[in-house]
Parts: structure tokens; sequence; C-alpha cells
């Protein structure tokens, strides 16, 4: 294989990947399901995952088909395996045969009843500490990954790299967004809440404000609760925020 055209054919893969899907999770299904294709040869057939820890919990796992996910997920009965590790540390985890395996004994017997013998887990590389990402690749043949293989499977994962981080980047400005927006729309309905208490009761806006909170203390809702309840029942119905 020629690993220059490799190499254009995996970066303009995925920028085209990360313009056509919605969020974290489908582009890493999508790069799963790709990687299967591109790094499957004359060995047979891998199965790939890939695992995106997230705040230091697997936040994501996507898989390239439905036997793919269950294998990757066998790990978290145990919470270690080739791939957490591979994420976790950073480090390329190699394990020719299950059956000859002493790392992870008990992962090891599930993953052979699943039909598996081999796995090769190579971490992506992500800035920070953050996010850690790892391509897990499993074979039903013992000693799938020789040199050759292990070296495509590093350089494909380095090429892959960039998009991962910035398909992790939008979704934070994504989630930023929206956190941003839910907490404008709280101040709007709290604010109007205070509004309507000062009109009805003549109090200055610190009195309203420590009504509003005692009502919350009281009846164990949250601010934002009680304040979209007196506005309703001022007949002020339900506020939005204009926030794009």
């Amino acid at each position: 294989m020629d690993s220059r055209l490799n190499e254009t054919d995996v970066v303009g893969y995925v920028q085209d990947l990360l313009l056509d899907t919605q969020d974290v999770g489908n582009f890493l299904n999508e790069l799963a399901r790709y990687s299967s294709e591109q790094l499957s040869g004359p060995r047979g057939h891998v199965h790939c995952g890939i695992t995106l820890l997230r705040n230091r919990t697997a936040g994501t796992v996507a898989s390239s088909s439905e036997r793919a996910q269950a294998v990757d997920e066998i790990q978290y009965q145990f919470g270690d395996g080739p791939c957490l590790r591979s994420c976790r540390e950073g480090v390329l985890v190699h394990v020719p045969d299950f059956k000859l395996d002493t790392e992870f004994p008990e992962y090891n017997e599930t993953i052979l009843r699943n039909g598996m013998r081999s796995v090769l887990a190579v971490p992506f590389d992500l800035p920070g500490d953050n996010a850690r990402a790892g391509l897990n690749l499993y074979s039903d043949k013992p000693n799938a990954f020789d040199a050759a293989a292990i070296e495509h499977a590093v350089t494909y994962v380095r090429q892959a790299s960039k998009g991962l981080q910035l398909s992790i980047l939008l979704a934070k400005h994504s989630d930023t967004a929206s956190n941003l927006k839910a907490a404008m729309e709280s101040r709007t309905i709290i604010d109007t809440a205070v509004g309507i208490i000062i009109a009805q009761n003549r109090c200055s806006q610190e009195e309203a404000i420590k009504l509003i909170k005692s009502a919350s203390s009281n009846r164990n809702l949250k601010l934002r609760d009680v304040a979209a309840a007196i506005v309703e029942s001022a007949g002020g119905g339900s506020l939005t925020t204009h926030f794009d």
C-alpha cells in the first residue's frame, strides 16, 4: 500500500466526515467503520472500536459493527483491558494471542468466549488531559497484527488524530453554547418573576429574590421552576430567550 496515497485518502475522508456529521458520536461511528475497511487486509477482517474518554470517563464508544461493539464493551465490565489502558496511559497495547496472554486473565477468558484471538489498541494523539481516545482493532485470528500491520495502524491513527481533535473541540463549543443559552433563559425567567413580585407586593428587589429562594427551598424546587410558576400564574405564559 502506498502510504502517501493512504494519507491523502484518510485526511480527505476525515475532513468530509467532519462536514457531514452532526456530533462526536456520529463522527466516531463513521470513523470506526471506515477504519475497519482501511485496516482489514490479507490476514482477514478486523473489527474496530473507538473509545473516547472525556474528563477521565468513557464518554463515547463507537464501533464498526454490532459484534465490534459487543467485544469492545467487555473491557468496561472489568474496568480494564488493552483498549482502556491504551487510552488512559497513551500507549500502544498489543495482545498477539489472548490464549497466551497473562496481563488481563479474566478479560481474556471472556473475550475468547466471544471468538476473538488478538487485539491492537493504538492511542490517538490528543493535546491536553481533558480527552483521550484509542482505536481498538480485534481479530478472530491469533497473531493477526505483524510489524507491518502495527506500523500501518499507527500511521493511520496519526493521520486521523487532527480530525478527532477538531470534532472534540467543536463538541466542546457546542456544549458551552447550550449551557450559556440555558443560563440566559433561566436568568430571564427569574428576573421576570422578581419584577412581578415587586409589583404585587411593593417590595424591594432583594426582598423579592429572598421570597423566590425561600419558596425554592421549602418546595425543594429549582429557582428557575419556581420563577416559571410565578410568571405563569401572573398570566405571563412561558418565556423564551432569543439567544443564537
